[in-house]
């Protein structure tokens, strides 16, 4: 056969697909010799040395940006065995597929012998085409920077690569079968193609770079739309099968384009084609070999599903991917959840989550999940949206002991009660008018053991006359029972004023064991805190306590769009207080050490910006500590676990920018949170998302 009239032959791409896939099993045993020793070295190794630095997320491995020493000097090596592995086995590939197209096939051991002889200069021309392709990335971005078009940049990026990195390809065939030295096989891969440098170039780009990038894509696009469960299956088998056969197609196309490129010149025969292949032919390959390739796939399966390693496991839920009509209705982009918009979440009735949504110039909404989950969902308005919603205070609700909800609500200027199920609100029997005005006024709201309830209540105030000094004056109002007919109002502090907001995170109210009332004020400007306690049930002698001073400000300061705290007590009546610190926008936790928080621990979780939500606190059946914040730094949801004045913070899920945060114990006593995320690389504008820790140490 005259193999130099058959390479001359255009169309080398499909030409050389075809040749890949008819041999296949033959041109993909490097790989398979060389990746699956490899890879179960790795995941060993990568298991043992990640310690607390990875997180199963519905049965995906995340791994947390928390590198130590450690797993930075194993990472790196088993990153550098990996290029050597790769360069090895993509030169051993080359030379069986150029020893198939010019009749003299290879074996395997004596292609793999050739490769490693020739490493360090298949190492050089690893290094080169990084460098060539960061200064066509770079002389992309100086484009950028000049004419701010990035039309123009990426053309500039493309045509470099193109032009200057692909046809470079070619020198991996010519040191391999050529002998020649790393700088003088990438000139001598230069003056092959200079005669068809354009046809060249685009071959080498679309069968090394584009179609195995596409196929590769297709694959991850078909497995993330498996249920959880087959995910981690379908990539063990799919990632293994996926690695070994794409290198024998990127492997065929740069053969057949250097052969092709030697056919087109003046006097060359079969021999000359042939040149520098091994003179060792290829042994027959047992099919039971083969499976050794699910090695990998089974180890690294085994490993997730058992978690042998004890990582936290993790479910999560993009609850707005199961929205259905009528679930959600349309008005609801309008009128309903919106970036900062979510507000709490509550255990509903027997498995399920309420989760309330309210926003300054929008209704309130109740969004009901059947189960933990959250798959299922069903929505409802607490009153419907009108067509111009007026501006008004946000809602603030509570968890009565029957699985209920009571939500507050402004009507004609008048504060008033409505008790919920998942799918529909009711006003209060009997329930009087509670407040006047709601603008200016800080509104929170708990629940006594007996059934009663107690409201803080803060407005401002003139001192003396209209042209006064102003004052925040707090108040709680004691309800005997759910309907609140008979409200009584009792003053408990008059505070400085100075921006307070009637934000829900600016003011928080809860319960003392002992059913003494707790409220907390958060000043906005300053980041000041005030601590309300009672000596008594019903606060005849309230206690103000500022453990968190004031900082001072301007009016030029940069003020986030969500500071605030979170309040909760413990068992023996010490209050706790999560809350981004004005100062320098960190998520601290304020452990007071006395009933009344006149002496206080200040732990920092985070550092932090100004935009930053407000963390989410709760204690667990076991009286710890929980609080859920964001780490900028590493982009994920943290979940700080802290008992003695000292909080241990794990990585719970990615969270490259959270609008909202909300969190509550669910039927199980697993802390759920429940988020939005508004990250601007998400495909959809927003996202809520319900992420709960399944396997946190007790």
């Amino acid at each position: 056969m005259d193999h130099v009239q058959e390479l001359r032959k255009s169309g080398v791409w499909w030409r050389s697909y075809l040749s890949a896939g008819r041999h296949l099993m033959h041109l993909a045993l490097p790989g398979l010799l060389v990746y699956v020793p490899l890879a179960v070295f790795s995941l060993l190794v990568l298991g043992v040395v990640l310690g607390d630095s990875a997180v199963l997320v519905n049965g995906r491995l995340e791994v947390v940006p928390d590198f130590h020493a450690t797993l930075l000097i194993v990472t790196g090596g088993l990153l550098v065995l990996w290029v050597v592995a790769q360069a090895v086995v993509f030169a051993a590939t080359v030379i069986l597929a150029a020893g198939r197209l010019v009749g003299r096939p290879a074996s395997n051991v004596a292609a793999l012998r050739a490769a490693v002889r020739r490493l360090p200069a298949l190492l050089f021309l690893v290094v080169a085409a990084v460098l060539g392709s960061g200064a066509a990335i770079a002389a992309g971005l100086g484009v950028l920077a000049l004419i701010e078009w990035e039309g123009t940049a990426t053309t500039v990026m493309v045509a470099l690569v193109l032009v200057a990195v692909m046809p470079g390809v070619l020198a991996v065939p010519s040191v391999l079968l050529h002998d020649c030295t790393a700088p003088g096989s990438i000139r001598h891969a230069y003056r092959l193609g200079e005669l068809r440098m354009p046809a060249t170039a685009l071959t080498l780009a679309f069968g090394v770079v584009i179609v195995p990038a596409a196929v590769t894509w297709a694959v991850e696009q078909g497995v993330s739309r498996l249920p959880d469960a087959l995910v981690t299956v379908a990539w063990s088998l799919a990632g293994p099968a996926l690695v070994l056969a794409v290198t024998p197609f990127q492997a065929a196309v740069v053969a057949r384009q250097f052969l092709h490129c030697m056919a087109w010149r003046t006097e060359v025969d079969d021999e000359v084609l042939a040149t520098g292949l091994p003179d060792s032919p290829p042994r027959s390959v047992e099919p039971r070999l083969w499976a050794v390739s699910a090695l990998p796939g089974l180890l690294f399966s085994g490993i997730v599903l058992v978690n042998p390693f004890g990582w936290l496991e993790v479910a999560e839920t993009k609850v707005t991917a199961w929205w259905k009509a009528p679930d959600v209705p349309a008005s609801s982009v309008n009128h309903g959840y919106r970036r900062l918009e979510l507000r709490d979440v509550h255990p509903g009735r027997g498995q399920g989550l309420i989760v309330v949504a309210d926003g300054w110039e929008h209704n309130t909404s109740l969004l009901a999940c059947p189960d933990v989950s959250c798959r299922a969902t069903s929505f409802s308005w607490v009153r419907p949206p009108g067509p111009d919603p007026e501006a008004i205070p946000s809602t603030a609700s509570a968890r009565l002991p029957d699985g209920r909800l009571l939500l507050t609500a402004w009507t004609r200027d008048m504060l008033r009660l409505l008790t919920c199920e998942a799918d529909r609100c009711v006003p209060a029997p009997g329930a009087a008018p509670i407040a006047v005005s709601p603008y200016r006024t800080g509104l929170a709201l708990a629940v006594r053991k007996g059934g009663g309830l107690v409201f803080a209540l803060s407005e401002e105030e003139q001192v003396k006359g209209p042209t006064s000094p102003v004052e925040d004056v707090v108040s709680f109002i004691f309800c005997p029972d759910v309907s609140c007919s008979r409200p009584r109002a009792r003053q408990v502090a008059r505070l400085d004023k100075s921006a307070y907001f009637p934000d829900p995170h600016h003011l928080a109210v809860t319960m003392a064991p002992d059913d003494r009332p707790v409220a907390a004020r958060y000043n906005h400007n300053t980041g000041q805190i005030h601590v309300i306690t009672c000596a008594d049930a019903e606060c005849l002698r309230p206690r103000v306590a500022s453990p968190v001073p004031h900082h001072p400000w301007s009016r030029y300061d940069l003020r986030g769009p969500d500071t605030g705290l979170a309040l909760a007590v413990r068992a023996d009546g010490r209050p706790v207080i999560a809350y981004r610190d004005q100062k320098d926008g960190a998520a601290k936790l304020l452990d007071c050490r006395t009933p009344d928080c006149a002496q206080a621990d200040v732990i920092t979780l985070a550092a932090g910006d100004w935009f930053h939500t407000t963390p989410a606190l709760v204690l667990d059946r076991a009286g710890r500590v929980l609080v859920a914040y964001e780490d900028q730094d590493r982009a994920w949801l943290m979940l700080a676990t802290c008992t003695d004045g000292r909080c241990e913070s794990t990585a719970v899920t990615r969270a490259p920018s959270s609008g909202a945060l909300a969190m509550t114990l669910n039927s199980q006593g697993r802390p759920t949170i429940t988020w939005i995320d508004d990250s601007p690389s998400s495909s959809e504008e927003w996202a809520l998302i319900v992420t709960t820790p399944l396997t946190l140490s007790p």
